[in-house]
């Protein structure tokens, strides 16, 4: 999931490679906190509309179930701010980020507050539950394996399902940056960056064919005969949309080359334009909205549509002048910024505290008063991932300095990435 806060990426391999040269100093993207606080409340808000049956009882029901495109929103930051730093070292022929220490980020990141959070909605205030099968339920859902499971994949924090697909792709993006950049240093600009594209284009593919293969050998098990649907390959595409757009922002960085256009203050308005018709699309193409049902080939054009408006909803946040303009400016605007600094939290402890307000408050299921709800869901979240975040998240990636190898520069200097792929909140 969904990648957070801006920092510096520090660490990178022995050095250059041979004939190359570092790239010019990175630049930050300091609008993409507000992308992750907008992925949040999306996400937030489609399950809301549910418990509260505003999704099963009212017209707008096509609209809010559809708010689960959130998650699209996070897996593309991920492709985006993940790879970046990969496809930067391979335009410039460098030596590419340490794949030891790049791992170890990521599990710093993710794991401890993922751990917590699931402990507490389990076995401390018991909003949710293992599946069945004893301790090797328990080490399914801590190793982020509940979703090659069907006895599991329902179970624990349900919203992880999101996390296993972005544990899997933490392990997939060295290695296909390692293999995309073999022998890169041996060829020119272009083709380094036609090989780029090339390889994008291949995870396309082959996350449509994985799709349509589970599509066309459904098992008889309802919605768990499809659980392949729920795995890294079957969502490729949307990280690869993302990765897309961290070769394009490297190409015209290294090169100075940002079209002339693209800085135009019109831009991001028909960017978030063609994002809002991408939504209105999906909504009136008749998909069920029950949280989870049976996906239908129909559902290839469903993800589609979600890549379209995750990738033009980011568009303004990687190019042009991001000091301005109104939609730039809302992004960075503090509160909001803060929200995406503590959106991880936030994503792991909302449906816990959605089902603890309703015990506390004795409510009926699906005759909520929405507005209400949401409110109080959202307060009381971002309290608790505000927590998670000083508590747990912020200290646990601190633990990288306590090792020495750690603080071995690379001395690639400048290819020190001030992109969000060190972020503490990713």
């Amino acid at each position: 999931m969904a990648e957070q806060l801006l920092s510096q990426q520090s660490g990178g391999s022995a050095g250059p490679s041979e004939g190359g040269a570092a790239p010019p100093r990175p630049p930050r993207f300091p609008a993409f906190n507000g992308l992750r606080a907008i992925a949040a409340v999306l996400v937030l808000g489609v399950h809301t509309a549910f418990v509260t049956g505003v999704t099963p009882k009212d017209p707008i029901g096509i609209y809010t179930a559809r708010l689960e495109i959130g998650v699209s929103v996070f897996f593309l930051i991920s492709g985006f701010l993940l790879y970046r730093p990969f496809v930067s070292a391979h335009l410039a022929g460098v030596a590419k980020p340490r794949t030891g220490a790049f791992w170890l980020r990521r599990l710093l990141r993710i794991v401890p507050a993922y751990w917590v959070a699931l402990f507490f909605a389990t076995t401390v205030l018991h909003v949710s539950k293992m599946g069945a099968g004893g301790w090797t339920a328990y080490v399914n859902h801590y190793l982020f394996l509940q979703i090659y499971y069907y006895s599991q994949w329902r179970y624990g924090l349900s919203q992880a399902w999101s996390l296993c697909i972005e544990m899997t792709f933490y392990l997939f993006i060295p290695l296909y940056a390692m293999a995309i950049g073999r022998r890169q240093a041996t060829r020119n600009p272009s083709r380094r960056m036609k090989i780029e594209i090339i390889g994008l284009l291949c995870l396309v593919v082959v996350s449509f064919a994985w799709r349509i293969f589970c599509l066309s050998h459904k098992g008889n098990q309802g919605d768990t005969g499809q659980l392949g649907l729920l795995w890294l390959p079957a969502y490729l595409d949307l990280f690869a949309c993302g990765m897309l757009l961290a070769v394009l922002s490297s190409w015209t960085h290294q090169h100075s080359s940002e079209p002339r256009w693209i800085t135009r203050r019109w831009v991001p308005w028909v960017s978030w334009g063609l994002a809002a018709l991408s939504f209105y699309a999906v909504c009136h193409m008749g998909m069920p909205i029950k949280p989870i049902y049976t996906q239908t080939f129909p559902d290839l054009l469903r993800q589609t549509l979600y890549e379209s408006f995750a990738f033009f909803l980011i568009l303004p946040a990687v190019f042009g002048p991001q000091n301005k303009g109104l939609i730039r400016k809302t992004l960075r605007w503090w509160p909001v910024a803060s929200l995406g600094a503590i959106s991880y939290g936030f994503y792991l402890w909302h449906e816990a505290v959605m089902s603890k307000w309703v015990d506390y408050r004795h409510l009926i299921i699906f005759d909520i008063p929405y507005w209400k709800y949401f409110a109080a869901v959202f307060i009381l979240s971002a309290v608790v991932a505000t927590v998670s975040y000083f508590v747990i998240e912020l200290p646990a990636l601190r633990l990288k300095n306590s090792l020495s190898w750690w603080r071995q520069r690379s001395n690639i200097g400048s290819l020190n990435e001030t992109t969000d792929e060190e972020d503490p909140s990713a």
